[in-house]
């Protein structure tokens, strides 16, 4: 009896609970349908964490009643998390990109470098010339450290500025020979002319005493400026190749005519140094220099003076503003050695100016030109004729154009007195090639004992007694 009458309660039960809508559970379909599967009997809600107890999932073992509890229910977006997966992946695509960004930034700035050095020409190092190297002996010399010097391999050719030589053969000095080797057939004499300081008067001892031919600017007068084959011709009294040396395309011209196959000449005058080298000399038949030189204040004034005298300066221009800018040229001699035209000159300029000069040249001076005429006849092996009246003539048509000079100022002009402004300007625009001369000064001394006359090297052995005594 009591088996039916529970039977008839549970019933009764069933009834009620499927009016109200509920499961066997106890549950509404609406809350069932919220339980997750995985906590059918436990149920777990996502509700705010104010209805949480200390942000411990609140599980039911009970039905909820939302209403009466007044909470809110806060279920997730179905987007969320796809929303969320998408930041990430956005996120980690740009942490990629800003990385490749980077990388490609690091590639660009070493294939700059890389780019740098590799069209940076190489520097060519002089080895220095001192009295346990060189076989003309004398004291050391200092050249200078050449930190960030001028590169001679890398020196503009006459094709144009900004050219250089893209096939690295030998170095550019090669085609010269140092000055301390003997003389041989394959050197061809090459007098580097530095303006106003004496150079006409040794192109007419060369030409007009000892009868050499030459290569200058006087080879294309009288129309031979056209002429496609190379040929001697004669003016003034003087045999020339018909070639330009003076100029860039001149060099480029007797190029172009197998001037430096031919050898036809037995004295090139250029002062376009490192132009020559490149086009004319080479290793194998390479040039043989020297240098007259002048004190670059007194070239200065003279070459003023001598612009006024011609009307290429104004007559009124004074010597001040000359110095200031207006015509004066700025350490010529060391930008002409160097190839340094434009922009401001270093003092690695000047010591590439001295390894040249000291390494490259035999020097002379303009105030010594009889002594230095010596040692130049010398130097190139030249010799006076073998006739004995005829090398007695030679030997006065030199003495008399040491004497005379060729190409003189036409006027007597003074020099600047030192504290003047004139003489500081001056000073200040040939600092550079002030220095390189008086490093010629040394370089003279330690060449005497190989090519100086026999009066001379009698006074540096007496001078060199002295100072052993001291």
């Amino acid at each position: 009896m009591k088996e039916r009458s529970r039977s008839k309660d549970e019933k009764k039960k069933k009834k009620s609970r499927k009016g109200r809508g509920e499961n066997a559970n106890g549950h509404s379909e609406e809350n069932q349908r919220l339980v997750p599967a995985t906590h059918a009997n436990r149920p777990y809600f996502d509700v705010p964490n104010t209805a949480r107890r200390n942000g411990t999932p609140i599980y039911h073992s009970e039905p909820l009643n939302y209403s009466r509890a007044g909470i809110g229910v806060v279920f997730r977006d179905a987007d969320s998390s796809a929303k969320a997966l998408q930041e990430l992946a956005q996120k980690k695509q740009e942490r990629t990109e800003r990385k490749r960004a980077g990388l490609l930034l690091g590639l660009l700035i070493f294939m700059a470098s890389s780019v740098h050095f590799m069209t940076r020409p190489n520097l060519t190092v002089i080895p220095t010339q001192s009295s346990s190297s060189s076989k003309g002996g004398g004291k050391d010399i200092n050249y200078g450290d050449n930190k960030g010097g001028v590169d001679v391999d890398g020196i503009q050719s006459a094709g144009g500025e900004g050219s250089t030589n893209t096939t690295k053969r030998d170095s550019i000095l090669d085609h010269f020979s140092d000055s301390m080797d003997d003389f041989q057939k394959s050197f061809t004499p090459f007098f580097f002319h530095v303006p106003r300081s004496g150079g006409q008067t040794v192109k007419d001892i060369v030409g007009l005493c000892l009868h050499k031919v030459q290569a200058s600017e006087v080879g294309i007068r009288n129309g031979h400026q056209t002429d496609t084959q190379l040929q001697i011709v004669s003016i003034d009294d003087t045999q020339y190749v018909n070639i330009d040396t003076t100029s860039k395309e001149g060099i480029e011209r007797a190029a172009m005519m197998g001037f430096a196959q031919a050898q036809m000449a037995e004295m090139v005058t250029s002062s376009y140094f490192l132009n020559v080298a490149r086009f004319l000399f080479s290793k194998d038949r390479p040039g043989r220099a020297f240098i007259l030189l002048r004190n670059p204040i007194h070239r200065a004034v003279s070459m003023y003076n001598y612009q006024r005298s011609t009307g290429e300066l104004d007559e009124k221009l004074s010597l001040e503003e000359f110095a200031r800018g207006a015509g004066i040229e700025n350490n010529w001699m060391t930008r002409f050695l160097t190839n340094a035209m434009e922009g401001e000159l270093k003092k690695s300029h000047l010591d590439q100016a001295k390894k040249i000069l000291g390494k490259k040249f035999l020097v002379g001076f303009l105030d010594d030109a009889e002594e230095s005429t010596s040692r130049f006849i010398k130097y190139m092996g030249w010799k006076y004729d073998d006739d004995e009246t005829k090398a007695l003539l030679q030997q006065d048509c030199v003495s008399k154009k040491l004497s005379e000079g060729s190409n003189r100022n036409p006027v007597e002009y003074e020099l600047p007195k030192k504290g003047t402004q004139a003489h500081a300007l001056i000073s200040w625009q040939t600092q550079f090639d002030m220095k390189l001369y008086e490093f010629a000064r040394q370089l003279f001394e330690v060449q005497t004992k190989k090519y100086g006359s026999k009066e001379r090297k009698k006074e540096l052995k007496k001078k060199n007694k002295g100072k052993e005594k001291r």
